[in-house]
């Protein structure tokens, strides 16, 4: 029994049901105590009897409500009869004394609107508002107090008690009645206070451990990555160096991913924030697509890719949210297309003087969608087990649920066709401002270039082809040897595109009429170069921006040379590099002298300092994370330092702190740049041509002659 009553009151029970028993506890107290006081005032049994039976109710709908967890039916039972049984025979029995005819309606409509909801305690309130006064009506009440023809005094006396102990009565029910449902109120608030508290330092916690794990990764990986970029600066065969190419594309991926899921946590988290700065679309894709190249090595998949060489190169809007949405698509067809092909395309349309609206197609010959689970795609949900009728919805579901939001929080929209069992096309389109009128691929003089094409597929082929044409550029493909032999004795070529793989077919003939700077050889990213004439190698898949970057003379991760050329140095500046890490330290020093610059290094914030005190220094390199001193702590102190040198001095950010907003942090700390960990050549660059002063670069070969 004293267990039965603990479970009733359990604060752990139903909300509802918590608040069931507690009420009709306090209303059985208070019928006990209505017996009570009848008995003593009244000679007739029956009221005492009838009140009793409204107690004995009271608990029989409260074990009800407890043994079916059906409460809203107890709760209207209880009510109806309370309501409409009970009060108008109290009513009647004494004498139809409209006294407490207001006290009475007020217990019943206090019942009905602490328990039941809104809509259902305002229609039974309306009826029983209806109901008590039809009782006034029917008792053709003329003379108040009470209902009575000619009230003796003793019954006047009589109806002011009942009025005044019904009012006590009820207002000491409805005040516990109230107070307790403030209290669990306010209890339920402290409880919703202290589950926000948790989870905001659940989820701060979970923050600093994806930042601390970011840079943990990174730290590891800028040694391998800056490495890696200088083995490929040495003189190594051409089996090593793609090797080694190999396994840069392989760490830039595995940093792609580290991104992807620092991101995709924050929206998990609902935080989608927006950080709006210029980017270059031309640098989004190519990681883009060298993500994805390097996931599909291990599948059979065909990739294409089909970029507007028109689309303005510059953007502005956030491009870490763009690069998800790229990869969170383009990763849901590759995990359900098992054979086929995934095509990326990617187009524009202008809709203001400074805006484009970006169009993006991922079509995929994967499982399909049914159409009846085609509207729950985009929309939040706890996956199921994937079987195969249910593969494209729950196994994409909260990746492309974020991509809604974060396209909804663009201003943009996203949409899908799809056919089951045929495969799909996700397109998504977002409004971008651009901010120069520069194109994300141009070829000077295209029109002077014509080109061989003898690749493995005749697919493939034909795409390079359509490329070529839309840079006015003139190509014929080569089905064959004959078809090469023919081609080349009437027509005179700039370049040759020789699949890897077709090599062999044709060297005889390339032997004799072609150069070598003029053979380009195609091949997939984890294959050796068999072309052993060709000078230059371009990385599949074939699209815009390398195709475009090979008739610049541009090399890159997706085109390269098959002996890399010179560049520029910077034999007169001095540059200090700092951080905590000797291996960091080691690495950009070692990339740093390979521009000849002189290399001085820090491990901390406090020997930045003293160095830039006792030397001249052009440029800084400043890691963010060390002990005692950080690094916007240090930049600060540098711009203290007398001299004007300090005030204008370039400081770069180093860091492996790259969630959203830290660039914006690093430029607002007052950083002229930021430069992401790992460190590779490319970027370390682009940075010095950007920040050294010109007098400080010189071409390779002009301070090689000046040396010599």
């Amino acid at each position: 029994m004293i267990d039965f009553l603990r479970s009733l009151y359990n604060k752990e029970n139903n909300e509802e049901m918590y608040v069931l028993n507690i009420t009709h506890t306090i209303c059985i107290l208070g019928m006990i105590l209505v017996c009570c006081i009848v008995s003593f005032f009244f000679e007739n049994p029956n009221a005492v009897y009838l009140s009793f039976g409204i107690c004995v109710f009271f608990l029989l709908t409260m074990a009800e409500a407890n043994r079916t967890g059906k409460i809203k039916r107890s709760i209207i039972i209880m009510s109806i009869v309370f309501n409409f049984v009970y009060m108008p025979s109290i009513f009647f029995m004494f004498g139809r004394n409209i006294s407490v005819i207001p006290v009475y309606f007020l217990f019943g409509l206090m019942y009905s609107v602490i328990l039941l909801d809104a809509k259902t305690a305002v229609v039974l309130g309306g009826i029983e508002t209806a109901f008590y006064t039809s009782i006034l009506v029917y008792a053709n009440v003329i003379n108040l107090p009470t209902g009575l023809s000619d009230p003796t005094p003793s019954d006047i006396r009589l109806s002011y008690i009942a009025a005044i102990i019904s009012l006590v009565i009820v207002g000491v029910c409805a005040g516990a009645t109230i107070r307790f449902r403030f209290r669990f109120y306010m209890k339920s608030r402290e409880q919703a206070e202290q589950l926000k508290t948790e989870a905001m330092d659940a989820y701060v916690a979970k923050d600093m451990f994806l930042i601390n794990m970011s840079h943990e990764i990174r730290t590891p990986m800028n040694a391998i990555v800056g490495t890696v970029d200088l083995l490929l600066d040495q003189e190594v065969n051409e089996h090593v160096s793609d090797s080694v190419y190999n396994i840069l594309n392989s760490c830039n991926a595995l940093l792609s991913i580290t991104d992807e899921l620092m991101d995709l946590s924050k929206s998990e988290n609902g935080e989608i924030e927006l950080y709006s700065s210029t980017y270059d679309l031309s640098d989004l894709l190519m990681e883009v697509i060298n993500m994805m190249t390097v996931r599909l090595t291990e599948s059979n998949l065909d990739f294409f890719v089909d970029i507007n060489r028109n689309i303005p190169r510059f953007l502005y809007g956030d491009a870490a949210k763009l690069r998800q949405l790229f990869v969170n698509i383009l990763n849901n067809a590759v995990k359900f297309t098992e054979s086929g092909k995934i095509e990326l395309r990617v187009d524009y349309r202008r809709v203001g003087n400074d805006v484009i609206e970006l169009i993006v197609d991922v079509e995929d010959t994967g499982i399909g969608i049914k159409k009846e689970n085609i509207p729950s795609l985009f929309v939040r949900s706890d996956n199921e087990p994937v079987s195969e009728d249910s593969a494209t919805i729950d196994g994409s579901g909260l990746g492309l649920a974020i991509c809604a939001e974060i396209i909804n929080e663009m201003n943009g929209e996203i949409s899908v066709k799809s056919e089951y069992h045929s495969g799909s096309i996700f397109t998504f389109k977002i409004p971008q401002r651009f901010t120069s009128m520069d194109t994300l691929a141009y070829i000077p003089d295209s029109r002077n270039l014509r080109i061989l094409i003898f690749e493995k597929d005749i697919r493939y082929a034909e795409h390079v082809k359509k490329i070529l044409d839309s840079f006015d550029i003139t190509s014929d493909f080569a089905r064959n040897r004959g078809d090469i032999e023919r081609l080349m004795n009437v027509n005179r070529y700039s370049h040759v595109f020789i699949s890897n793989e077709r090599y062999d077919e044709c060297e005889s003939i390339l032997n004799k009429r072609l150069v070598e700077e003029n053979i380009v050889a195609f091949l997939d990213i984890d294959d050796n170069v068999h072309v052993s004439k060709a000078s230059t190698v371009l990385t599949r898949p074939i699209h815009t921006l390398n195709i475009a970057s090979l008739l610049r003379n541009e090399t890159n991760t997706y085109v390269r040379e098959v002996n890399r050329k010179g560049g520029f140095e910077c034999p007169h500046a001095t540059i200090l590099v700092v951080d905590d890490n000797y291996t960091n330290l080691n690495v950009a020093s070692a990339i740093l002298t390979k521009y000849k610059a002189n290399v001085l290094t820090a491990l901390s914030g406090k020997d930045c300092l003293r160095i830039l005190n006792d030397q001249e220094v052009d440029m800084v390199f400043l890691d963010y994370m060390m002990p005692e001193m950080n690094g916007i702590d240090t930049l600060e102190n540098i711009r203290k330092i007398p001299g004007s040198r300090y005030v204008a001095m370039p400081v770069i950010a180093l860091t492996a702190n790259v969630v959203s907003g830290a660039r914006e942090m690093f430029l607002e700390a007052g950083f002229d740049d930021f430069l992401a960990k790992p460190i590779s050549i490319d970027k370390m660059e682009k940075v010095l041509k950007k920040y050294l002063r010109r007098e400080l670069i010189v071409p390779k070969s002009m301070n090689g002659d000046n040396e010599g």
